[in-house]
Formats: C-alpha cells, structure tokens, sequence
C-alpha cells in the first residue's frame, strides 16, 4: 500500500483535455478498474467512491485527505459526472490550492486548466463579486484593501467624528468590524450590545460609514468578498439559482476552520435550486458568536476576468437533486477560532444535510505509535467532539518527553543546550525543526542560538503582499490606474522621503 501524498499513476494522457467517455471505461473495466484508485485504503476509497448526496469525511492528522479530496475529483471526471467547470472546490489557503491543482495536473494532465472554480473561499467569492460588482455598488475593478488601508481609512472616518485613535484606536475598530464579517452580519445586522461597546455606542454607525466609503472608493476589503456575495445571493435569488445550477459537485477542505459567514456561503449554494426561495435559511444560525481577526488580505489591482464559462439558463436543470456535497475536516484540529472559526459547523453537518453519510479516515501515515498515542490521550479530553481512533503501521519510535521551564527565556536556553548535545552526537542541524504557536515566540530562541552560534533558518514570517515595499508599490499601481484613489496616495506621497509634511 502506498503512502497517500505519492501519486504514481496518471488519468489521461497529458494531451487529453476531457475525463470519462465509454472508451476510457471500457479500458478501465478491462483492467479491473480505474487505476487512480490504487494505493487507496478501504476507507479513502470509499470517500472517493461516495458520489451521491451528501458527505462527511472525518480525517484525522496524516491521513491522506489531500490525496482523498483530489482522487475524488478525478474519479467525478473520470466517470462523466460533471464537467471541470462544473466542480467548486474550496480549500483554506492558496498553498492547499496549488497542492491540489498541482495533483490534478499530474493526474489529469491540462485537465485541471479547465477548473475555474478550484481555490480559496474569498478567491472564489471575489470572483463571483467581480462578475456582478454592480449588484454591490461596485465597478468590476474594484480594489481589494489591505489592512494597513483598511487602518487608515477608519482613521479619517474616526477624525470626521472626533473621536480620539489613542482611546478607541482605528485597528481595534478593524477587528471588530472584521469580526462582524466573518459572522455574515453587515452594518444593520449588528447586535446594538455588540455596536455599543465601541467609541460609547458609535460603532454601528462607524461600520455603516465605513462600507459607505468603500463604495465611493471602489474598494472592498477582505470581509467583502463572502459578505457582498451572501447578500447578492439572497436578494437576488435568479442569481443564486444559476451557481446553484452551475455546481454539480461540491468540495470543501478543512471544514472544521470555516466561519459563520462561510458556512452561510456554502449553505445557500449547497441547496437543491428549488429551495432557493426564501432569501433567509431555515435554521440559519445569525446569532451564533465568532468574534475575531481575520486573514491579513492583500491590496489587488486585478481587472474583472471573462466569466469562466456561460452560467446557465434559469429554468436549466431546475429539478436538479439535491446538492452532492463533501466536506472534509477534523474536529479535533479546530485552531482558529480567534479569527471566527466555528467547529459547530462540522459537528452540525449531519443535522444541516440530513442523511449525509459519515467516513472517518483513521490510518495515519506521518507519525510514529506513541506520538498518536500521546496526541489520542490528550484531544480525548475534548468536549464536544465526533471521535475517531487513529492508528498506524509505523514503529513505535521514542516516547514523547514533557520538559516543564519556569519562562521562556528558560525555555530557549534549555533548547538550545539539547540541540548542542543533539550536534555533539552527529544530527544534523537541518534534520532539527522547532515549531511555535505565534512568531513572537521565537525572539528567545533566536537571541539564544546567536548567543550559541548556532545557524538557524526561520520558516515564515511576512508574507509577500505583506511587505511595506511591495505595499508602496502597488500603491503606485493603483494611483497610476485610479488617479481618484485617496488612500492609495496618502500612502505614497512621500514614498521615497521628499520632506512632505516634515
């Protein structure tokens, strides 16, 4: 059996652009199946193979779910069940989307080329909000603001009501406001205890004037993409109806960390077109709490690309079943809920699709017998779980060792003598890895391996679009494009230093 993440089989010839049809079939029958398929455990080959209604597969750490989500995509095309820009599939972070569309391509050859819709939430949300950009009092161009933007417009709107940024700061009012989008909630929609607790009760209105100000900018921020298409979607149900059409199957990674709004996003598309009528969900949850940051969003320049295909007609496929959809997720690896991850929506699945049918993935294949039996002990204390019991063929290995430090700055040094006798008995620093919850953390360590002159590489830090220097840039793009844009030019005007307003 071989390990999930390695692919050694190919779909199609790299030249074929179109899965399924009776010839490839009748190849596959004559060899005893797809060979895709092979190398998949009984479990995963079901998740695969399960491609009617809906689907829950609980995939716990190591176990192949990346293989799982991108064979199943292969095994819908392989069999004529959908076109590629027929699947939405949604996965967490743009580094899990090239995963997959890196897998497919290989698997798939230019196949992957036609699946549009195969990426993050708000990279498909944004997407779909450039297409009907009018719908949200937007230009198909629009800016999508990043949060150093995002501080400095709520700080001209701070000024224009004379409340003092050092008692109720403008990144406090950020949060707050994205924390109300992840929630699915505009300005009107916000409980007044929740809009109180801001500048003594101005925060609603701050929000309302907030959005109002994106419109006149053409801007969006990162919360805009999923809020704006929600709405869209049940004001203008014709509109729902034909991504309802549209989708024949969808996918979702890393259920477990998806927000209130997400799931409001997912749940409108996932209804059979004929339950679209009521521009509210039954049973929709718009009081469930999720306060918190979200992704740090990155400023855009991107023209409106062509629809990636005709949307269908609204009367075609109108008696289409109800929605095949899977969800993949862990309950028990729920991180994010600083940021507005709620695991309910994985642990309410079976309640929100009834009759969905529940595969649990449970061979691991990344760790050792008694790190899963260390990990099984402690997430077994967990309230409110679904369950599931992890097992392996690997060796047991070394046990896990516990090492309590008065401090960090203890911490670091303690580390930092177990890699010295680590070295002192020939591992290699590059085999040494040193994992921490928040980039904070890892001040002590560094200042102590300096101390040690221990050479160490750091994994992380800002992202790309994060850096002040590629920000200016595109600040310039976007003054160059839209000579009208404020804050855009607040940003550049004395980048580099030209003495202005010294």
């Amino acid at each position: 059996m071989t390990e999930p993440s390695k692919l050694s089989h190919s779909i199609l010839p790299a030249h074929q652009t179109v899965a399924g049809g009776i010839a490839a079939r009748a190849r596959e029958a004559a060899t005893g199946g797809p060979r895709y398929l092979d190398g998949l455990n009984p479990e995963q080959r079901e998740a695969v193979e399960t491609l009617e209604g809906p689907v829950l597969v609980l995939a716990g750490a190591g176990t192949g779910k990346t293989r799982v989500l991108t064979t199943r995509i292969a095994h819908i095309l392989s069999q004529g069940r959908a076109r590629p820009n027929e699947i939405l599939s949604v996965t967490f972070t743009n580094k899990a989307a090239r995963e997959m569309k890196l897998r497919l391509g290989q698997m798939l050859g230019q196949a992957v080329e036609g699946m549009p819709w195969l990426g993050t939430f708000h990279s498909i949300g944004g997407r779909i909000l450039r297409f009907h950009a009018e719908m949200a009092q937007l230009k198909s161009n629009f800016t999508v603001l990043d949060v150093d933007d995002q501080v400095r417009l709520l700080k001209q709107l701070l000024q224009a009501e004379d409340i003092d940024d050092k008692r109720w700061p403008a990144r406090m009012l950020a949060g707050l406001i994205d924390g109300w989008k992840n929630r699915g909630l505009g300005p009107s929609q916000v409980p007044p205890g929740e809009a109180a607790v801001f500048a003594n009760g101005k925060g609603g209105k701050l929000y309302a004037s907030y959005q109002e100000r994106l419109k006149i900018l053409n801007a969006a921020d990162f919360g805009d993409l999923l809020l704006e298409n929600i709405r869209i979607f049940r004001e203008h149900p014709d509109v729902l109806r034909q991504y309802q059409n549209r989708f024949r199957f969808i996918l979702v990674d890393e259920y477990q960390d998806t927000n209130v709004a997400q799931y409001l996003w997912l749940r409108l598309l996932s209804q059979a077109p004929s339950s679209f009528a009521s521009p509210r969900l039954r049973g929709e949850a718009d009081a469930r709490s999720a306060a918190g940051e979200g992704d740090a969003p990155r400023t855009e320049l991107v023209e409106a690309p062509p629809h990636p295909d005709p949307l269908p007609a609204s009367g075609e496929r109108e008696k289409a079943a109800p929605k095949n959809i899977c969800c993949v997720g862990d309950d028990d690896q729920s991180i994010y809920g600083w940021r507005g991850a709620e695991v309910d929506n994985i642990l309410r699945f079976e309640h929100d699709f009834p009759g969905a049918k529940v595969i649990r993935l449970e061979r691991n294949y990344r760790s050792t017998g008694h790190i899963l039996a260390a990990a099984s002990y402690l997430i077994a204390h967990n309230e409110g779980r679904l369950g599931k019991t992890l097992r392996t063929e690997d060796v047991d290995g070394e046990k896990v060792t516990v090492t309590g430090a008065w401090d960090s700055e203890e911490e670091a040094r303690a580390i930092g003598e177990e890699i010295e006798e680590l070295q002192r008995a020939g591992e290699k620093l590059n085999e040494i890895a040193i994992l921490v919850r928040a980039s904070y953390q890892m001040r002590e360590l560094e200042d102590r391996f300096v101390t040690l002159g221990l050479p160490y590489r750091v994994i992380g830090g800002p992202r790309f679009y994060e850096r002040a220097e590629i920000r200016d840039a595109l600040a310039y793009l976007r003054v160059i494009n839209s000579p009208a844009d404020d804050l855009a030019f607040e940003r550049i005007v004395n980048v580099p230093k030209r003495g202005l307003g010294d």
